[in-house]
Parts: structure tokens; C-alpha cells; sequence
């Protein structure tokens, strides 16, 4: 019987912060992500936009690596922009983020929550 391999998201709960308030990214302003986390398509993002910061948050989490979790994420806009991402991301993510904090995922099976969200997705802009 062929070997099983391991699951590309294995690795997530040692890369994980213990803490949400481990996550000290910027609450504002512009980021420009550094090429071993973004190679190609958009590397700036402008933190204050909604749009531009939930695009953030799930490129970081699906590409980043340990160091950039803390470095680009907020605690307060990932909780914010989590009923989004929890709908974007592969479950893998979800579940290694969810487990690790339960108030995410509060968040992620809150529909109220979800609603809000939405709501100021599709009020936001890109630009």
C-alpha cells in the first residue's frame, strides 16, 4: 500500500502564534509585502481599505511563513475580516486557525457576523 502523504497544511499549528495579541501587524497605512511572501500580482496593500486588507490577510495566511504572520497581521482586522476568510479559505487553514483560536471560530460560524462583514465588503472599494 502506497505511503500517505502528509497534508500540505501540517505545519500550521507550529507557525500559528500562541496569542492573538502576537499579531501585531499594522492597523493602517500601506504595506508592501516583501518577495518571499508575494512574487507576483499585487505586492502593496493599503491596510485602511477593507477589500485590499481581507486580499491581505488571506494571502499572508496561505502563503506566509511564520515570521509573517505577526509582521502583516492585526489581531482586531483578522477577527473583523475572519467570517469572510473562513469562507474563502481551504479548510485546512480554517481549522488550523480555528482551533488555535476559538473566537475566530465564533466568528466564522456566526451568520450575524458573516452579514456584517459582507455588508462592509460590498460597501468597500478596491481603490
Amino acid at each position: 500500500m502506497p505511503k500517505t502523504l502528509a497534508s500540505w497544511t501540517e505545519h500550521l499549528p507550529r507557525w500559528i502564534p500562541r496569542s492573538l495579541s502576537d499579531l501585531y501587524g499594522p492597523r493602517e497605512g500601506v504595506v508592501d509585502l516583501p518577495l518571499d511572501l508575494c512574487w507576483s500580482g499585487h505586492t502593496r496593500y493599503d491596510v485602511g481599505r477593507f477589500r485590499q486588507r481581507v486580499a491581505l490577510y488571506n494571502l499572508v495566511i496561505v502563503q506566509g511563513l511564520q515570521d509573517h504572520y505577526p509582521a502583516f497581521l492585526n489581531s482586531d482586522h483578522l477577527i473583523d475580516a475572519w467570517p469572510l476568510l473562513h469562507r474563502r479559505m481551504a479548510d485546512g487553514y480554517v481549522k488550523a486557525w480555528e482551533s488555535r483560536f476559538p473566537e475566530l471560530a465564533r466568528r466564522g460560524a456566526s451568520p450575524e457576523a458573516f452579514a456584517a462583514a459582507r455588508a462592509e465588503w460590498e460597501a468597500a472599494t478596491w481603490a
